[in-house]
């Protein structure tokens, strides 16, 4: 299964050159895909784990073709309509019990991560400095 293998290589490469990767990447990924697999009878939940997983699958082929490229931030487009919708669902819902307290703890990473996406985006755009290695020192 070289997807498997595609997606592990990236991760040790980015834990490898960026210590900031080593704590962002498993707080950001891990309870969406976790939370999404025991959430799963929820319409949400099933987004989340979809876009999460699928992020992840298209940014390794990314970084196995242009590795530590800031361009790999456009995985996470498919987040655009979904951010809002969880913000609309949260505030409708509130935090009333573990489903909607793990939907603001994602909802919350989810926009810190796209932040981080549109600056990756933007240093893209207007420098040379268009990989990740370094970025974080």
């Amino acid at each position: 299964m070289g997807w498997i293998r595609d997606v592990k290589c990236m991760i040790e490469d980015l834990q490898r050159v960026s210590p900031f990767m080593r704590i962002w990447g498993p707080l950001l990924n891990a309870p969406m895909v976790l939370g999404g697999l025991v959430f799963f009878y929820r319409f949400e939940a099933v987004l989340i784990l979809i876009s999460c997983v699928g992020s992840v699958l298209i940014a390794a082929q990314m970084h196995k073709r242009m590795p530590f490229t800031r361009l790999s931030s456009l995985v996470h487009i498919v987040w655009l309509p979904l951010f809002p919708y969880l913000v609309q669902v949260l505030i409708d819902r509130g935090v009333v019990d573990l489903y909607s307290a793990w939907l603001a703890f994602v909802t919350l990473t989810m926009g810190i991560c796209l932040a981080f996406d549109a600056l990756n985006i933007a240093l893209y755009l207007s420098s040379s400095n268009n990989k990740y290695e370094g970025a974080d020192r």
